[in-house]
């Protein structure tokens, strides 16, 4: 008798499986956008171009997964790729946003905001702080993007660190590189992604563009003008609930800290800077903030329990 051949597994099983967390988190988000848009159609340029740029992520995603174990170039770019991935989920975060001509989530979270900034101690207190504490928060609103890219470098920078000290069975450098690269994009995508998906449910305009009010004294040109051009050419211009910037460094400055104790206690003085300054400049309402910082908190915890 023929011995029958043993059937190995398909290529697409395998590249599964040798998918990291994060990895799939995206995946699940970018089914969840093509799933969305049959179910709300897009225009059909516009989905023809959500599809495509769906496919080629995915195609690459599992390609890196496939073969960064051949090149070093590959496993960079393997680890450094969902900093790219972030920047697409964004865009296509905006794509089923309906605005709500009653504003209705905008007049509640507006009037916690006066009860926030209503208050003439805080005026006064805002005041005796200028022109430095203005410069401060815009520059940390500044500071919001390369937060995860210097984060995730941060942890690199580490794991060339430990490579100095002595090998062991229990902790060895591959594994040690791994788990960190996993765990903290875990947190940073799970944490972004949930405030991408929850953006349409809950429909706002950024208040600085609805109201036009601002709680302290005027702010430097510069950095106020630099913050309003990123978001003016590269913002969905609406979506900020929960604040996907403050779930964001919230959840890089606990994924650093859990490997780099001191350097992660500068990471989250950066992200409450970041929280204080989005309501501050009106880039965020202060439900914003907070909604974020405790996504972030909560997708940190996650992934913390899912990288034992």
């Amino acid at each position: 008798m023929v011995p029958r051949a043993r059937v190995s597994p398909s290529f697409l099983t395998s590249a599964w499986n040798g998918l990291r967390v994060a990895e799939k988190l995206v995946l699940g988000f970018l089914a969840y956008v093509l799933i969305r848009s049959a179910v709300e159609p897009l225009p059909l340029r516009q989905g023809m171009v959500v599809t495509s740029l769906n496919l080629t992520v995915l195609a690459a995603i599992i390609l890196l997964s496939a073969f960064a174990g051949s090149r070093r170039w590959l496993a960079s770019l393997r680890d450094w790729f969902p900093a790219v991935l972030i920047l697409v989920a964004y865009r296509e975060s905006g794509l089923f946003f309906a605005p709500d001509p009653t504003h209705r989530w905008d007049k509640l979270f507006a009037a916690w905001d006066a009860l926030l900034f209503g208050s003439p101690w805080l005026t006064s207190l805002l005041a005796a702080a200028s022109p430095w504490l203005p410069r401060y928060l815009e520059l940390s609103y500044l500071f919001c993007y390369p937060l995860v890219p210097l984060g995730f470098g941060a942890l690199m920078l580490g794991s060339r660190a430990a490579k100095a000290q002595p090998a062991t069975p229990a902790a060895p450098i591959a594994a040690y590189r791994t788990g960190a690269v996993d765990f903290f994009w875990t947190a940073v995508l799970l944490a972004t992604l949930t405030c991408y998906v929850i953006y349409p449910f809950i429909p706002l305009t950024p208040p600085r563009a609805l109201w036009h009010d601002f709680p302290g004294p005027a702010v430097e040109p510069l950095l106020r003008k630099t913050n309003l051009w990123i978001l003016d050419r590269y913002g969905v211009q609406a979506c900020i609930f929960p604040s996907g910037h403050v779930a964001a460094v919230t959840a890089v400055a606990l994924a650093v800290r859990a490997y780099l104790p001191r350097l992660g206690a500068l990471f989250l003085i950066a992200a409450a800077s970041v929280a204080v300054a989005t309501v501050y400049g009106r880039y965020h309402y202060g439900a914003d903030a907070a909604a974020g910082a405790l996504v972030g908190v909560i997708a940190f915890l996650i992934s913390q329990r899912i990288h034992k």
